[in-house]
């Protein structure tokens, strides 16, 4: 007598014996009676020892160094084998709750059904080989949370055949090739058989997936539509990105690019990252910037630049997305990429995308008026409560300020008597409203052998607003009229005497919890005005001048001086002033060694502060890229310097 597809499905999903999930009719299968709709049980009804776990314990995957061990494989056989009897047990559920879809779907689903039992057995055999019986570690129950609330067979194909068995394509493959390396023939074979199976599976859903999407769209467009969260393209897809098993099964060349790159949370709150150089020019005008703003050329061209410091499953904010190319060479370089969120644009300027999901920190590239204006609407998706006053304050701009930092680092250097090796009270800058101040002050510093000068505005970036006034000149017009617009705008401009500078750097900072913590000390390369061009990893005091090296590493109780002297004295005092400003995340101090009128060595230990993200943070995560003992260089090129190289080093 035939068989229903319904009988069949029940027996399945209710059944309470590994017989009753795995057993299989010989007679005829008809589906002549496929019955109503039936709710999506609670539970999956299976026997004792494979009852799915619901209280978060897990089994903890085994690592490929372990799978050496026989033991160890079949412990990896054994998460492999629950995932195909929850294949089976969801197909089962599909097939029971929609009786009313395409006979040739139904048909197509119970033969995958099939082959999924015979995965579920062949991993039982093997893994019992391997000395692990199914169900003496524990089952989750992910798939099935994720994939059981399925509204509709498009939701079905979408879910299961597209995310999770697409996946598989990369799983399989990648453990069999890894088996076949390490002399498991029988483990490579059988894997190797199940992932030609999930090629036709993957297939079969998407073959529906294009007759059931909206019309109009692209797969990749209707996939990720249709998919809710904590689903996302992110979860169809394995380490080891397997491009022709996707081609096999008849993804298209685009959906195939555009997942490879694809990257979003798999369940840890993600922090959100957006990059705002021009920090120091909205700390200057100190007012909160209209909607929508209007991003800056170096603000869109270094729009990924956060990337560097997101960890796996952060979210990036840019105007525009990068080229499937670059994303993918930016892979290929071992750089986890984050998700890419692009901004509401119009006419006027770019506004933040809305986030809908819940996220952790929320990182721009500093926190001024134009980053609160512009990431306000997401406060809202934060776990964490957001006072903006902590995020902008009267204090908090005071340390953009370069005039303040001058002002603070001379008062406590003069309450340092007998560091003769650190730069003298009377070299460090003093403010002009005016030329005449500005005259009186370049003559008090040439009575003392600096004849030289330099001048800054006060909210500057990386010595872009440094201007020089050489010895025994006139003041030229194009200096005249910088000096004029600052002081229109700024209200006075820094006036320092020129030091020589011999060797650069920059301590790196992190404050969190209340604690001020030191991280790295960079080696910057700056050109002769003291502006940036380009940063050391791993390289402090490496390359440098023996004397210099002496002078900063020379140890002071058990400690060399330069990091001694950091983080025992510079630390407690910028701790104080960062409490008064409800600071908290990365900062960055500038300093430098340089040679007085005398010849001495001395260090100016602070040329100037940077409260926000900086390129030395960003050059310090980069170097844990560098290969063991060497030396990086971190620069940043334009398009016509790029040209003008043969090879990047």
């Amino acid at each position: 007598m035939p068989t229903e597809i319904r009988k069949i499905a029940q027996r399945i999903l209710f059944g309470t014996t590994l017989e009753e999930k795995l057993g299989f009719p010989h007679e005829e299968v008809v589906d002549t009676t496929p019955g109503s709709a039936i709710v999506t049980p609670r539970h999956v009804s299976r026997p004792d020892h494979l009852k799915l776990r619901e209280d978060g314990v897990r089994a903890d995957h085994p690592s490929r160094a372990k799978l050496i061990d026989e033991k160890e494989r079949g412990r990896l056989l054994h998460f492999f084998a629950n995932h195909e009897l929850l294949a089976t047990e969801l197909m089962a559920l599909a097939l029971l709750k929609f009786p009313d879809a395409p006979a040739s779907f139904r048909r197509g689903l119970l033969a995958t059904l099939r082959e999924e039992q015979i995965h579920t057995k062949l991993y039982i055999h093997r893994m019992k080989q391997c000395g692990v019986d199914f169900g003496e570690l524990p089952l989750s129950d992910y798939f099935w949370k994720n994939v059981s609330s399925m509204e509709d067979p498009l939701d079905y194909v979408t879910r299961l055949s597209l995310t999770f068995e697409q996946a598989n394509l990369d799983y399989a493959r990648d453990y069999s090739q890894l088996f076949a390396a390490m002399g498991d023939r029988s483990t490579a074979t059988l894997l190797n058989r199940i992932y030609h199976d999930e090629i036709d599976h993957v297939a079969f859903g998407l073959k529906w997936f294009r007759r059931w999407k909206a019309a109009g769209q692209s797969d990749w467009q209707a996939y990720g539509n249709q998919l809710v969260f904590p689903l996302s393209p992110a979860r169809a897809k394995g380490h080891a990105f397997n491009r022709d098993g996707r081609r096999a099964a008849g993804f298209d060349q685009t959906f195939i690019d555009d997942l490879e790159v694809f990257q979003q949370s798999r369940g840890r709150t993600p922090s959100v990252r957006w990059f705002n150089p021009d920090a120091e020019r909205f700390a200057s005008h100190n007012t909160t910037p209209r909607l929508p703003l209007q991003p800056s050329v170096l603000q869109a061209d270094l729009a990924f630049l956060p990337a560097f410091l997101s960890r796996q499953d952060d979210m990036l904010i840019m105007t525009e997305r990068p080229s499937h190319t670059f994303l993918r060479q930016i892979q290929t370089y071992g750089f986890r990429l984050p998700e890419i969120l692009t901004c509401e644009k119009s006419d006027k300027g770019i506004e933040a995308p809305p986030i809908s999901r819940k996220v952790g920190n929320i990182c721009p590239w500093a926190w001024t008026p134009d980053s609160i204006a512009f990431l306000c609407k997401t406060f809202a998706s934060s776990t964490r409560t957001i006072d903006p006053d902590t995020l902008w304050n009267d204090e908090r701009r005071r340390l953009y300020d370069k005039t303040w930092a001058a002002a603070w680092a001379k008062a406590w250097v003069a309450d340092s008597p007998g560091e003769d090796w650190l730069a003298p009270a009377e070299v460090y800058g003093q403010s002009a409203r005016n030329l005449s101040e500005l005259t009186a002050l370049c003559d008090q510093w040439a009575g003392t052998g600096y004849r030289t000068i330099v001048c800054k505005a006060p909210f500057g970036t990386s010595a872009h607003g440094n201007r020089l006034m050489l010895p025994d000149e006139a003041i030229p017009p194009a200096l005249q009229t910088w000096l004029t617009e600052t002081w229109q705008q700024q209200g006075e401009v820094l006036v320092e005497p020129w030091l020589e500078r011999i060797y650069d750097f920059s301590v790196q900072y992190e404050r969190g919890n209340g604690n001020l913590k030191p991280l790295a000390y960079m080696t910057l390369i700056n050109n002769t005005r003291g502006q940036f061009r380009g940063i050391l990893t791993n390289g402090f005091c490496k390359g440098i001048d023996q004397a210099v090296k002496r002078f900063l590493m020379t140890p002071i109780n058990n400690r060399p001086r330069v990091y001694q002297w950091y983080e025992e004295c510079l630390t407690a005092n910028l701790a104080c002033r960062l409490e008064a400003a409800r600071f908290s995340g990365p900062l960055g101090v500038d300093a430098f060694v340089y040679r007085d009128p005398d010849g001495r060595i001395r260090l100016k230990p602070v040329c100037e502060i940077n409260p926000r993200t900086t390129m030395g943070s960003l050059a310090h995560k980069l170097q844990s890229h560098n290969a063991p003992g060497s030396v990086g260089y971190f620069q940043i090129l334009n398009k016509s310097q790029i040209k003008k190289r043969t090879t990047l080093s």
